[in-house]
């Protein structure tokens, strides 16, 4: 079976791809080195080649211009596009659509999170989002398409932006600085591994019962404190973390973490 993947350069569609051992992926990216599975989000006479493909399962990763939250271009370039994109997706008759969505959807809310729970955005990033979600499953109504929206918590993992926090520190150590500055440390999160996020991604377009919104995290509420002991214990490390040292975000709430029965009950 064809799974035709758009953004598969990015840090997702990469671990997607090295871990598949079941479908042949057809990767599609802006950063593509083979002319015939170019795709560009932003420039519309690239997709052609892709549509006379006919696909039938796509995974909708392409989101350009990440790690800046509160850029406008989210809602001004990325919204746009996408929804077109799956517009057109949707006239193709397309059997199901997987999009990646972000736990920034639901907002400032602590605690362990449903996929019912009413979303409330904070950031440009999520707001975009959420509005294309919406969108999205307004464009599906009354057709065959099927479209699974994943929920994506806190990946990281081989070929993690390298100013990301595990990255920055590993850097660091690998640098042999003495001391690595964080935030408190306090603020839980749902960390989960870009290989066993991309494996659900995989379950999630091959399984016949799977439709809707769905969160993928690990489902475990962990510290950022705790997580980066963990790091450094793994590497044996003797580097100090100066905890306290630069402010807490204060637009992300302090605790929450993904309900992950709506993925289990799938397999």
């Amino acid at each position: 079976m064809d799974i035709h993947l758009i953004g598969a350069n990015g840090f997702i569609g990469k671990s997607i791809q090295k871990i598949n051992n079941k479908f042949n992926i057809v990767p599609w990216s802006h950063q593509s080195k083979e002319k015939k599975y170019f795709l560009d989000l932003y420039k519309e006479d690239s997709w052609e080649r892709f549509f006379l493909t006919k696909p039938k399962k796509v995974i909708l990763l392409s989101w350009p211009g990440l790690p800046n939250y509160m850029e406008t271009f989210h809602l001004t370039k990325n919204l746009f596009y996408s929804i077109k994109f799956i517009e057109k997706l949707v006239e193709l008759n397309v059997e199901k659509i997987v999009v990646a969505g972000t736990c920034f959807e639901y907002g400032n809310i602590n605690g362990c999170l449903e996929e019912s729970i009413m979303t409330n955005p904070t950031s440009l990033y999520g707001i975009a989002k959420d509005s294309l979600r919406k969108t999205a499953f307004s464009i599906i109504e009354g057709t065959s398409t099927k479209l699974c929206w994943i929920r994506i918590f806190y990946p990281f993992g081989e070929g993690q932006n390298p100013n990301s926090l595990i990255p920055s520190l590993v850097r660091a150590i690998k640098n042999k600085e003495k001391y690595f500055n964080l935030s408190s440390g306090r603020q839980i999160r749902d960390f989960i591994n870009v290989k066993d996020l991309a494996n659900n991604f995989l379950q999630i377009i091959d399984s016949p019962k799977s439709n809707g919104i769905y969160n993928c995290g690990s489902g475990n509420p962990l510290s950022i404190s705790e997580f980066v002991k963990n790091k450094v214990e793994e590497l044996n490390s003797d580097i100090s973390l100066n905890f306290g040292s630069m402010p807490d975000r204060q637009d992300e709430p302090i605790a929450f973490w993904a309900n992950m029965n709506k993925f289990k009950e799938l397999l």
